[in-house]
């Protein structure tokens, strides 16, 4: 066996091990029941951590179609959806996708990750499988791990596919976080260069709550001809009237080109989504290579999220229960003094400026029940250590007063309020 691959891998796992050792470690933590209200060891916990927003997961006609897949197709399907993953389900859910967004058409794939990954690249290659290197991505430099190692994937991978040499130094630009100006120059420099750009952003951004300036990226794109997508994963079920999205919220729908999202956030379920223009969705669904190798998704999976979409768009109830507790929460979070951004969402960073205070914090909600998990250096920047609350439409008011009363009587003590 090798020797230097466990010599490779010893001191990062030696650090974690200390961490575990301090009592500080809060990753993988096992679950032995999931929902709003979750069990650890034995002990049940307030999930303040989920991104489940709308609390669906455990609908009972949600479990119930789950059920009846089973039956019918069993556990999974044992190939892509480019061989014989793709089942009449698949299909159904992509057209009420479609409809729900307002575009032409739409393809699923197995994760939200998978999405991004597949559709970046698949911009970035021609109908002949030869290298486009007249398209710029431009990016927010807040974006999400999947759109950072989409674009550089697609960059990446297209520099040796077929042995090419060429030289796509510049293809990927990023502009200052939500900042129409910082985009504007990438844009327009791109342009004069000769180049097509494709502006990718976020509809709400996971670790800051807040909501991209779609209007004037819009504009931005309209100006210059540029292409528009928007990866909506946590805007889907939570913004707009209705719970379109990021595109119903500002009455935008139609001027986005490529719109993603994915199913394990208000949707319920695992699995990612793009929709647009049929040509533009024909051309993903043929040279998206992350959607094309990897196994279908199991349709239990699939009609879950069918479910939860005709549950969100037949009873509103759901997206109003989550706005009041987000509006109550945050109002009470105010009135103690606790900094919470920019939020505009059911994201909530609580902001607390130092990784001990964080974890302290964290480590207190938890002995009171409460799962509210921290983020802390290098995961965000230092002196913007913070917990990570995300609020539900299944929250009680008692649920909510509780955790509040935590983090008010810990925040005092160590005077962060």
């Amino acid at each position: 066996m090798s020797t230097w691959l466990v010599e490779k891998c010893k001191p990062f796992s030696n650090f974690v091990e200390d961490i575990k050792a301090k009592g500080l470690y809060s990753y993988f933590t096992e679950l032995e029941r999931t929902g709003t209200y979750i069990t650890v060891k034995g002990q049940n916990l307030v999930n303040f951590s989920s991104n489940d927003y709308l609390g669906l997961t455990h609908d009972p006609r949600v479990i119930e179609e789950a059920r009846k897949a089973l039956d019918i197709y069993g556990s999974g399907l044992c190939g892509s959806r480019y061989v014989v993953g793709t089942t009449i389900e698949h299909t159904r859910l992509e057209e009420k996708i479609a409809d729900w967004k307002q575009k032409e058409n739409c393809i699923v794939f197995s994760t939200g990750y998978q999405t991004l990954l597949g559709t970046v690249s698949a911009m970035l290659v021609k109908a002949d499988d030869s290298i486009e290197d007249n398209i710029v991505l431009a990016i927010d430099k807040l974006s999400h791990a999947c759109i950072l190692d989409g674009c550089a994937l697609a960059v990446g991978t297209h520099m040796t596919r077929g042995g090419s040499t060429k030289n796509l130094d510049g293809q990927i630009r990023y502009f200052r976080h939500n900042d129409p100006g910082s985009l504007e120059s990438i844009v327009e420099s791109s342009v004069k260069r000769g180049k097509n750009v494709m502006i990718i952003v976020e509809g709400v951004y996971s670790m800051d709550g807040d909501i991209c300036r779609l209007p004037d990226f819009v504009n931005i794109a309209n100006k210059y001809d540029a292409c528009i997508a928007v990866d909506d994963a946590h805007g889907t079920g939570v913004l707009g009237k209705t719970g379109r999205g990021t595109g119903e919220h500002f009455g935008m729908d139609k001027d986005i080109d490529l719109l993603m999202g994915t199913f394990s956030k208000a949707l319920g379920g695992v699995g990612g989504f793009v929709c647009g223009q049929r040509d533009v969705i024909s051309h993903i669904k043929h040279k998206a290579r992350s959607l094309i190798f990897s196994a279908a998704s199991p349709v239990s999976n699939i009609v879950s999220v069918s479910k939860i979409i005709d549950i969100i768009r037949s009873e509103p109830e759901h997206l109003q229960n989550l706005r009041v507790n987000e509006s109550y929460f945050k109002s009470k979070l105010k009135e103690f003094g606790f900094n919470y951004g920019d939020s505009e969402t059911p994201i909530v960073p609580i902001i607390i400026g130092d990784s001990e205070k964080t974890m302290y914090i964290s480590k207190k909600l938890y002995e009171n029940n409460i799962l509210m998990l921290p983020m802390i250096f290098p995961a965000v920047a230092r002196g913007q250590e913070r917990l990570r609350c995300t609020i539900s439409a299944k929250h009680t008011r008692q649920d909510l007063d509780h955790a509040l009363d935590v983090l008010y009587t810990e925040g005092k003590k160590i005077g962060v309020i």
